[in-house]
């Protein structure tokens, strides 16, 4: 109790202040986001506050990362928006709910790591098209149209095209002067000493409720907000509805997991720490699972508001916890401004949010370096603006594991001993020898041993048979890993080589290879009988071969000491 005393009484005189100012800074930055991002969602202004409230407090509480924060994000509008449409507010409470379960397990199975390894053009062409999709579906507002959200992008196109006679001219000017405000305050603001800390954003929401309320303009407004706490209902189980959400939640927490992720790394390198991305998912799992039970939507860490906590000073994840109890304060007592925001606003807000999310820089730094990847970050960018984005995400992750299989077939190299220098190494010994060099032919085999190099082995074999001498010699020094089709293939070839009356040896095996040799019963079986001879260097079996034909013995004498003797230390070289 003692101790608990004295770590409070610590935290309140080291980290407090400091954590308050960053809880107050980035709650001024979420509050428009809140509100901004869940009418670009399709639902209610207020369920974007509930959002930002109990994930910041739950996510902030739990969490991996010590400056995440937490809320509605850019990268949710668009699923969250398909997902209200097909299913309605039910479905998506419970494609939230099952998000969540499904970060859970992926905290709970250690999967953080993984996450980490989707490539770039992948994640660069969804957060890509993501942001196009926010900037198209902003301009209604921008412009002063009023019609209900459009799912597919071509939509919203057609029925801005057919109201553009309607457009209204302040709302246009208020989008602008927003958009200008945001861009140029800031840098205006960090020459005032008393200023530099005030967020432009709240500056320009000042200015133009100001000026709608004094004016009067006629522009679409956000509405009056609820001045009251979220009540807490049971969502929907029904199974039909969890089969047909299944596909939207696992895209939701794929999203979110990412986002999440991405966000903790950024804060990372932003304060020198490090964060726990098992327990990243946790936080964020339990923050999506409880949400549903509230009305909120999903939720993910957001990058930009992280950015602002570190900056202000945030010390512990308090700053987090901080930001949404303010958050909180003014969803219940401030609700009524509400109804003076202009849509023109928040989609200013939105439009430089999304013209962030596509980046530029990244898309030519990618297409400068592969047309492989230039490839996929252009397929997964027009898939993310013209399709749903659970098919987006699918084809994403297909396209990632088509990558990974080209690149790694790419990286598997198998070639004889004759393409290096004949005065060194294996070669100096085999060609010292004019026995070594009529008989034996030596393969070395560059990268793993799986199913997608199988079509350069079976060319370099085919190769070997024209030349057909007694001796192969597999070294397998560069080979990390071996699947079961690089097994069967290995057995296949033994045996082919047998008929042909020509011994296999395989030398330099590494260790996790080697185990998946010795798991293999007919591998295993040939071993014993000496259809394949295992040595631990491929100069070792040179030496045994000049030894059996200085003796006049075959290579099917070798007894089975000497074949066993190279297991242990198989990967010695």
């Amino acid at each position: 109790m003692m101790q608990t005393t004295k770590t409070i009484s610590r935290y309140f005189k080291e980290s407090f202040s400091s954590d308050l100012k960053a809880g107050f800074i980035t709650a001024i930055v979420a509050l428009p986001l809140a509100i901004a991002f869940a009418m670009a969602s399709g639902v209610e202004p207020v369920l974007g506050l509930y959002t930002a409230v109990i994930a910041g407090i739950l996510a902030s509480s739990v969490g991996g990362s010590r400056y995440s924060i937490t809320g509605p994000t850019g990268a949710m509008t668009v699923i969250i928006l398909s997902t209200v449409h097909s299913f309605g507010l039910e479905g998506l409470l419970l494609a939230g709910f099952l998000a969540g379960v499904f970060q859970l397990l992926f905290g709970l199975l250690r999967l953080g790591k993984v996450v980490k390894y989707i490539p770039l053009p992948v994640i660069s062409g969804f957060t890509s098209g993501i942001g196009a999709i926010i900037l198209i579906g902003q301009i209604p507002n921008a412009l002063g149209i009023s019609f209900p959200a459009q799912e597919r992008v071509w939509e919203t196109l057609y029925e801005i095209y057919v109201r553009l006679d309607v457009l209204d001219t302040a709302a246009v000017l208020i989008c602008i002067g927003t958009i200008l405000l945001l861009i140029y305050l800031p840098a205006i603001l960090a020459k005032v000493r008393y200023l530099s800390s005030l967020p432009a954003s709240i500056i320009a929401l000042f200015l133009t409720v100001l000026l709608t309320y004094n004016l009067s303009l006629s522009v679409p407004l956000v509405g009056s907000i609820p001045t009251e706490l979220p009540s807490i209902s049971m969502i929907s189980l029904n199974l039909d509805l969890v089969m047909a959400v299944l596909p939207a939640a696992l895209t939701i927490a794929l999203l979110g997991a990412i986002e999440a992720l991405l966000c903790a790394v950024v804060c990372d390198g932003m304060t020198n720490t490090k964060h726990d991305s098992n327990r990243e998912l946790l936080g964020q799992g339990i923050a999506n699972v409880i949400l549903p039970f509230f009305s909120g939507i999903p939720c993910t860490a957001a990058i930009a508001r992280s950015a602002v906590n570190i900056r202000e000073g945030a010390k512990t994840q308090m700053s987090g916890i901080i930001h949404a109890l303010i958050l909180l304060a003014v969803l219940l007592f401030l609700g009524p401004v509400a109804a003076f925001i202009p849509k023109a606003y928040l989609a200013g807000v939105l439009i430089l949010v999304s013209l962030r999310m596509i980046n530029i820089t990244e898309f030519r730094t990618i297409m400068s370096i592969s047309k492989m990847d230039t490839a996929v970050l252009v397929v997964t960018f027009l898939l993310t603006v013209l399709t749903d984005l659970v098919f987006a995400v699918q084809m994403g992750m297909f396209l990632a594991i088509i990558l990974l299989f080209i690149r790694m077939t790419n990286v598997i190299d198998i070639h004889t001993m004759e393409r290096y220098d004949r005065t060194k190494g294996i070669n100096a010994t085999i060609f010292a020898d004019p026995y070594l060099e009529k008989n034996v032919s030596v393969y070395t085999i560059n990268g793993p041993f799986f199913f997608g190099a199988m079509n350069v082995f079976e060319s370099k074999i085919n190769e070997h048979m024209n030349i057909s001498k007694p001796h192969i010699i597999l070294r397998m020094r560069y080979v990390p890993f071996i699947d079961t089709t690089g097994l069967e293939r290995l057995r296949s070839f033994i045996h082919s080589s047998k008929k042909m009356k020509q011994k296999v040896y395989l030398t330099s095996i590494q260790p996790e290879v080697m185990s998946k040799i010795d798991n293999d019963a007919e591998l295993r079986h040939m071993i014993r009988n000496k259809e394949v001879l295992i040595f631990s260097s491929t100069q070792e079996a040179l030496a045994y071969l000049k030894n059996e034909n200085a003796s006049g013995k075959g290579g099917s004498d070798l007894k089975p000491s000497e074949a066993a003797s190279s297991h242990g230390s198989t990967a010695a070289r």
